[in-house]
């Protein structure tokens, strides 16, 4: 009974563990997922579009961009609001004409923000917005 009960907790502490800092798996194209304090997006398309549809999010939620970064293998833009809070994206390609992005508000995560900013990119690559 004792080594069945250990066995078990075993394997909960081992699913537990298994998810932190994990970005999910399986994420649809044009999708995002809020997970463990940051929302993840895949665009359909290419680095420089989902870099320009960021900046130009950024601009239209009056954030202020304090670092931007790209070149062919990835770009960043950290910017921050007026309360002070820190947002991170990285954008990242993915393959098969896909690109792969993050957003983090603040050191935790808030996931309301994450959620608006990443509309907005959204919305400016619906309509091919760029900077």
């Amino acid at each position: 009974m004792l080594v069945k009960r250990m066995l078990l907790i075993g394997v909960f502490l081992g699913l537990a563990v298994g998810g932190w800092g994990c970005a999910p798996a399986i994420i649809g194209v044009d999708a995002g997922v809020y997970h463990m304090g940051k929302l993840y997006g895949v665009s359909g398309r290419d680095l420089n579009t989902v870099y320009d549809a960021t900046l130009a999010a950024m601009g239209e939620l009056e954030l202020e961009v304090k670092e931007k970064a790209k070149d062919v293998f990835s770009a960043k833009v950290v910017a921050k609001s007026a309360d002070g809070k820190r947002i991170k994206v990285r954008i990242k390609p993915g393959g098969e004409g896909r690109t792969k992005f993050s957003i983090k508000v603040g050191k935790t995560g808030e996931r309301r923000r994450s959620e608006v900013i990443y509309e907005k990119i959204r919305q400016n690559l619906a309509m091919g917005t760029s900077k």
